[in-house]
């Protein structure tokens, strides 16, 4: 069992290596430019490994888009808190992890982040407003919609201008504008 750990540990060890190698590099060039030798010589690994972990570099963009937006949702599902009242969670989740959004979220080449990141907010947002919609007689998708383009419209300006709001007021500020001007 204890042998069982200490691999777990080192495989921890090197995804996170390579994908902090994939991240500088990202934010550095073009994704169309990336080599895998280069992640794996950033990330102090060589090919093969990588190759056991990720089977391109697309795989590994995937994967470290996946990770992330999970850990955001689930940071964000915290019991008793409702996140279309508190967005702190998210705000806050954002901030921690600014080198990953900034980064996702200023190159172009990684669009389908952004993609993903709406599809992840209107699916929660859809979960907690159903009710709410269909007491007003809205259309869920599109309310749904609506507020996610919102919130990441909103979030990713809060990002790429290096948070000039703390988290709690930038959450605060949002949450207000939703209360005021849709719900």
């Amino acid at each position: 069992m204890d042998k069982q750990a200490k691999v777990d540990r080192r495989i921890l060890r090197t995804r996170d290596a390579i994908t902090k190698a994939f991240l500088e590099l990202v934010s550095e060039k073009d994704l169309d430019h990336i080599t895998i030798n280069e992640i794996a010589d950033r990330a102090n690994v060589n090919r093969g490994t990588l190759y056991l972990h990720y089977t391109d570099k697309y795989d590994l963009l995937d994967q470290c888009i996946k990770d992330h937006l999970d850990k955001m949702m689930d940071a964000c599902a915290l019991p008793g808190i409702n996140p279309i009242d508190d967005l702190t969670p998210m705000f806050s989740y954002f901030e921690a992890h600014f080198a990953f959004f900034h980064t996702m979220l200023s190159n172009r080449k990684t669009s389908m982040f952004r993609e993903r990141l709406l599809q992840s907010i209107a699916a929660g947002t859809k979960d907690k407003i159903g009710p709410l919609a269909a007491k007003q007689n809205m259309n869920l998708e599109l309310v749904a919609h609506f507020l996610a383009s919102a919130f990441v419209g909103t979030a990713e300006w809060w990002i790429l201008n290096r948070m000039p709001l703390s988290a709690e007021l930038a959450a605060r500020q949002v949450g207000e504008l939703f209360e005021k001007y849709v719900m």
